[in-house]
């Protein structure tokens, strides 16, 4: 009798019913409700410490998969992080080429605007000689041509 009964529990159940005196009475076709009430509750403590233990094993399932899930979440952000800093990294030494590249042609510049400048103070001392040569010029051909009117 036990035996039929928990069957009929279980079979209630897996369907969704919930077990009572009634139904499993039903189920059995017939039966004294003194007769049934012990099994059914036999059952129900039965099922209840096996549906602990489930709970039990869910949580402890559930921890494992949370923990594992964090994990895996503080890899993939540590992996990103890593690949930001290369990323940054290899950012700042193409910047640091640049700026050396820039230094170096600053310095050029600078060679070339000193060589300018050297340049012109030639030509403007050049320019003085040449003035003066042609006031000197200028000053004899005056001169030449005062002393040619009088003769």
């Amino acid at each position: 009798m036990k035996k039929q009964i928990f069957n009929i529990c279980n079979q209630l159940a897996e369907q969704g019913i919930k077990p009572t005196l009634v139904r499993v009475r039903s189920e059995l076709g017939g039966g004294s409700f003194s007769t049934i009430n012990p099994f059914l509750k036999q059952w129900k403590e039965t099922r209840t410490v096996c549906n602990t233990q489930e709970i039990n094993d869910l949580r402890t399932e559930i921890t494992a998969i949370g923990q594992k899930a964090t994990l895996l979440m503080w890899k993939a952000a540590n992996d990103y992080c890593n690949k930001v800093k290369a990323d940054q990294q290899n950012e700042l030494i193409a910047l640091r080429i640049k700026a050396d590249k820039a230094e170096a042609t600053v310095r050029l510049l600078r060679m070339e605007l000193e060589e300018a400048h050297r340049q012109k103070a030639v030509l403007e001392r050049m320019l003085l000689v040449c003035q003066s040569m042609g006031k000197q010029a200028t000053s004899k051909l005056t001169t030449k041509t005062t002393k040619n009117y009088k003769n």
